[in-house]
């Protein structure tokens, strides 16, 4: 108890530290480009990003030693209702809500939300070609990559700009805490009760999304909605509302579009090919529907792929390989041009889209072996797609990329690899704003640790559950009962 107690303490001091440090450079960053200054994308000088950075990863392993404390009890927890759990967490979530956004890219939801205001389409028209009174505050120049869910959003905040632009700011954080809430309550439902307390908890208090998805307010919180809403739907085989929320996914952030195969396969596999067609069907009404309105040219639905990073890497296994060509290229100059470099590179990337098509190929292929197939194996399935596409597949990859595999780990917390893995990546994210702009460093780091983590602990544990060969045989019933027998 009195361990409990001193983490708990550090854990409050440091984020009530980062709340207050963040709402001060946030706020004084606001003004500082309003009055002309120079515009930067995180932090304003090295001393702050040590700080901040330092802080923000030690509550990062504070929190992790919390958890293995948490996850050791059984007690107590079990027994609290969702409301008792937010008045438990409450200091942290609101924390998180009052700190300021690190980074500009709330700036850019707002910028775009005015553009929709006004009528011009963000998917057609690049953000850096219409001005806006937050422009001076977007580094992001290409057009939207946001689905109409999204920007839904961002409209709708945006209507507070003409407040202040902190306000509206601070009213589209309000959704994303919200949002956070409604994730933790749908997760709490859908536990069982043994252990829908300690996780449900475990989530909402979890530094990355704490960090990343309220007081940032990266749309990825979308993303986990719609995973969480798909997965208590589809359980209850209402499909068309897991269909809806599927769909409300991809419309908000393209992520969960590599998840329809597995839902296809799944549909099929259970006979349900009749849904599987209407959904189809339905799809392409969808899709239909856009292109006739906000989505007319074929360069719209390329925005949303987000090809402003094409040819660009970060925090990722491309970023490794670049590193190492660009040793290449110091020590040995005429061995390698930096042409020939990039067409390397760019065959690399290829050849890990390929290499994650073939896993995913071969995942669907393993899972229609299985008899027993369960709607939590459905999910560990599209938690290990969304992992290894992030890990091996993903050439610019940020810190809260890898926000949504703590959804799935805590929907499944009954794989203990991809939730030992996902909580090493979440580690690793968060040790991103400390290492800054050191790339290489940062890629390893990254990567790393997750992929480090996720080889011991399939050595170690080998805990994926062993299925039999063949599905139990029958019951024979049991020999009638002698009437005589207990006469004698």
């Amino acid at each position: 108890m009195n361990k409990n107690r001193a983490l708990t303490t550090i854990a409050l001091m440091l984020t009530t530290f980062l709340s207050v440090v963040l709402l001060y450079l946030g706020v004084d960053k606001f003004y500082y480009v309003l009055a002309g200054g120079r515009k930067f994308a995180t932090f304003p000088d090295l001393r702050t990003q040590l700080a901040v950075g330092g802080s923000y990863l030690l509550l990062s392993i504070v929190y992790l030693i919390w958890l293995a404390n948490l996850l050791s009890s059984s007690w107590l927890h079990s027994t609290w209702s969702f409301r008792t759990i937010l008045l438990k967490t409450s200091f942290f979530w609101l924390a998180a809500f009052i700190a300021y956004p690190l980074g500009n890219d709330t700036y850019l939801y707002l910028h775009a939300g005015l553009m929709n205001l006004s009528g011009v389409n963000p998917y057609l028209t690049r953000a850096a070609s219409y001005v806006t009174e937050l422009s001076p505050y977007v580094d992001w120049g290409q057009t939207s990559t946001y689905g109409i869910v999204s920007q839904a959003l961002f409209t709708f905040s945006a209507l507070f700009v003409t407040i202040h632009p902190i306000v509206a700011l601070h009213v589209f954080k309000l959704i994303c805490l919200a949002l956070h809430l409604f994730n933790g309550y749908v997760i709490w439902r859908w536990l069982p009760i043994p252990e829908r307390g300690r996780i449900t908890i475990a989530y909402l208090l979890h530094p990355l999304l704490l960090m990343e998805q309220v007081s940032s307010a990266h749309v990825d919180i979308l993303v986990s909605t719609s995973l969480v809403l798909f997965a208590i739907s589809f359980t209850r085989q209402r499909f068309w509302l897991a269909f809806g929320a599927l769909w409300g996914g991809v419309l908000g952030k393209t992520l969960p579009i590599i998840w329809a195969p597995w839902v296809a396969v799944t549909l099929l596999r259970q006979g349900h090919w009749k849904w599987l067609l209407a959904m189809v069907v339905a799809s392409g009404a969808i899709v239909t529907g856009l292109w006739f309105t906000v989505m007319p040219e074929l360069a719209a639905w390329q925005s949303v792929l987000n090809p402003g990073v094409a040819g660009q890497y970060q925090s990722s296994l491309m970023s490794i390989a670049k590193f190492v060509l660009d040793l290449v290229r110091i020590f040995t100059p005429n061995n390698l041009t930096l042409i020939e470099q990039r067409s390397i590179l760019a065959t690399l990337s290829n050849a890990t889209l390929i290499g994650f098509f073939c896993f995913y190929c071969w995942q669907l292929w393993r899972s229609d072996k299985r008899w027993n197939n369960t709607p939590q194996m459905l999910l560990e399935d599209m938690g290990w797609t969304t992992m290894m596409l992030l890990l091996f597949a993903t050439s610019w990859l940020m810190p809260w990329y890898c926000s949504i595999l703590i959804t799935f780990a805590a929907l499944i917390p009954q794989s203990r690899i991809f939730g030992l893995t996902t909580l090493a990546f979440g580690l690793s994210s968060s040790a991103q704003y400390v290492l800054g702009t050191n790339s290489s460093t940062k890629s390893f780091v990254s990567i790393g640790i997750p992929i480090l983590t996720l080889i011991i602990s399939s050595i170690v544990l080998r805990s994926r559950s062993t299925l039999p060969p063949e599905p139990p045989q029958e019951l024979k019933p049991l020999p009638e009962p002698d009437p005589t027998a207990e006469l004698n």
